[in-house]
């Protein structure tokens, strides 16, 4: 009789695929089980006994098949039995996800081939695209190839630069299906704008989600549109019974307008859409999904990853990969940063090339060769010395803070810089407006803060539209119809950055006046291209205005340096600037450096 020097006992763990693994200890076994990748075993301190996957238990067998010392023992056959048919059962899984990859790999080198050829052929479906919508709308060629990209991935982000028409695609993409259902989320600002879009466009009916002026009822709406508050519940099952209640099925699509608004992986808007529309892996799903973003990344490459995933969860299956793989990045453990850009390169141009199958993006000049150029000019203001004297107290008090307080979120320590450097600039901006304003031009004013936009409005009277979060979504909208009116007597729109970056159409300006900007490369370029998009006529002017040796001049030149990241990977192309580069943190150096005591 065999002498079993070492016994293993596995008991299995009820409703779930994993074992206890219970024995004496023995360092050489120990070390196999922590080999096996950390989610699949962890050492369960109260049952004093490691848990395992199935998956890891057949692989520790194994590696000691041959041995005559070590004995993996189920305790009856009929745990043995439930093992060997949970084995079998991951097998036939295996084998359909190499199945599925294997197809999913030549469909992807399908899709970028198609994308290409669309680029020479799409004119031969043009007359059949076109007698989809209502007559009259003209279809850009590179609208009329998303919609037919969209149409054989299924899955798809549309990263077309801001102003080229994203939205009409994804109608054009819902009416050449037919689609029944459709759930269009977008943000707040926006829900009217894809609304009469559709008006526009077709015959479909179209319901927003809780609006009480709506044509139609949901069973009745092709279009169900809903805005991205509305997934912000922070209990799943109160999002549950929420969604239940509005009785939406058969869901054939959901578009996803301004999707960077889910980049947040620990958002609750991000947590329930993944509940509610996450296809099972390895399986065809029927819900396609369509993202729509012309800043898909706002700062930084890692903020792909949630419309990635949801688009293929398996090229971009997990976030501590793509986060250390293609972004560079590195989790702080000890000091409770969390993921920080290490010093490991990032493989931006591989990303690039990993997500084409899934992508289509095209730039303004690449499709819009009659539009007008946009012009980036800073405007350097000087402040009088009482004003400088009272910025350098603020900026030092700022600095010592940062000593003092290094833990503090550095962005809401620095707002009193910026609050005070935006209050002197409204006496600047009402002498550049009433030189523009004898021109008989319009223009676009915005700030990051509300309280010098109010000022500036009253002191401009009826000739200006003020649009902050103040009014409702219907008055702004009521706010941009008189603007883009030639008839009306509003000759300047006042806005706030965080309302004006998405979805408007300023074009009946060509001048724009940014007074505080942000800290984001994505609302910066939303805002600038309000004014710079179809219809505009004019060379579009962007002027930032900037105090000289100020925190205007550092928080400039770090946009400028997070645009290389973002070009690198949406256009696999270097960008080069003529900006001094600096980044925030080398904001919050230059402040201390400039304040040392």
């Amino acid at each position: 009789m065999q002498e079993f020097v070492f016994v293993v006992h596995c008991e299995r763990i009820p409703r779930r695929l994993a074992y206890y693994l219970r024995f004496a200890i023995n360092d050489q076994l120990i070390q196999r089980i922590k080999e096996l990748p950390e989610d699949t075993r962890k050492w369960n301190a109260g049952m004093m006994c490691w848990e395992v996957t199935t998956p890891s238990l057949l692989a520790l067998i194994k590696k000691y098949r041959n041995s005559s010392k070590i004995y993996f023992d189920f305790g009856n056959d009929e745990t043995r039995k439930i093992f060997v048919k949970q084995i079998k059962k991951i097998e036939l899984a295996e084998e359909e996800k190499r199945k599925f990859i294997a197809d999913l790999n030549i469909k992807k080198e399908h899709w970028v081939k198609y994308k290409q050829e669309l680029e020479d052929t799409y004119i031969q479906y043009s007359e059949k695209m076109h007698a989809l919508l209502r007559e009259g709308i003209k279809l850009y060629p590179h609208q009329i190839v998303a919609a037919m990209f969209m149409n054989v991935t299924r899955n798809t982000l549309i990263s077309h630069e801001m102003g080229l028409g994203k939205t009409l695609s994804s109608i054009l993409y819902v009416e050449m299906n037919n689609f029944k259902k459709v759930v269009v989320i977008t943000p707040n600002s926006l829900k009217f704008n894809y609304y009469g879009e559709v008006e526009k466009f077709t015959d479909s009916n179209s319901h927003i989600v809780n609006w009480k002026k709506n044509k139609c009822g949901i069973e009745d709406a092709k279009y169900i549109i809903v805005n991205y508050d509305y997934f912000n519940p922070s209990s799943k099952d109160k999002f549950n019974q929420k969604w239940k209640k509005l009785g939406i099925k058969d869901i054939d699509c959901v578009i996803c307008d301004e999707s960077q608004k889910l980049k947040n992986t620990k958002a609750n808007t991000y947590k329930n859409f993944k509940r509610t529309f996450t296809k099972t892996i390895f399986k065809d799903d029927k819900v396609s999904k369509i993202f729509l973003s012309g800043t898909p990344a706002p700062n930084r490459a890692y903020e792909l990853y949630t419309v990635l995933n949801q688009i293929s969860s398996v090229d971009f299956a997990t976030k501590k990969y793509f986060y250390e793989y293609y972004c560079g990045m590195t989790y702080d453990v000890y000091g409770g940063w969390g993921w920080i850009t290490d010093n490991a390169e990032a493989k931006l141009e591989e990303l690039y090339h990993k997500i084409a199958p899934y992508t289509h993006r095209k730039r303004k000049f690449e499709v819009l060769a009659d539009l007008p150029d946009k012009i980036y000019q800073k405007i350097i203001l000087e402040m009088e010395d009482k004003e400088y004297s009272v910025y350098d107290k603020i900026e030092a008090g700022v600095a010592n803070e940062f000593v003092e307080k290094p833990t503090s979120n550095p962005l809401t320590i620095m707002i009193r810089l910026r609050q005070y450097t935006s209050h002197l600039k409204i006496k600047h901006v009402a002498d550049l407006i009433d030189s523009i304003l004898e021109t008989g031009e319009k223009v676009v004013i915005v700030d990051t803060f509300k309280e010098p936009l109010y000022q500036l409005k009253e002191a401009l009277g009826d000739i200006a539209g003020l649009h902050t979060g103040d009014q409702t979504v219907e008055e702004r909208a009521d706010i941009v119809n008189k603007f883009q009116d030639p008839l009306s007597d509003m000759k300047v729109f006042i806005g706030s950055i965080q309302t004006c970056n998405y979805g408007l159409t300023l074009t009946a300006a060509s001048k724009l006046f940014i007074m505080t900007l942000p800290y984001s490369v994505g609302e910066y370029d939303q805002v600038s291209d309000r004014l710079h998009r179809i219809g505009q006529k004019a060379v579009v002017n962007i002027y930032p205005l900037m105090f000289r040796d100020t925190i205007d001049d550092y928080v400039f030149s770090a946009i400028e340096n997070k645009r290389k990241e973002i070009v690198k990977v949406m256009d696999n192309e270097d960008y080069t600037s003529d900006v001094n580069e600096s980044v925030l943190g080398e904001v919050i150096a230059k402040i201390k450096e400039k304040h040392k005591k």
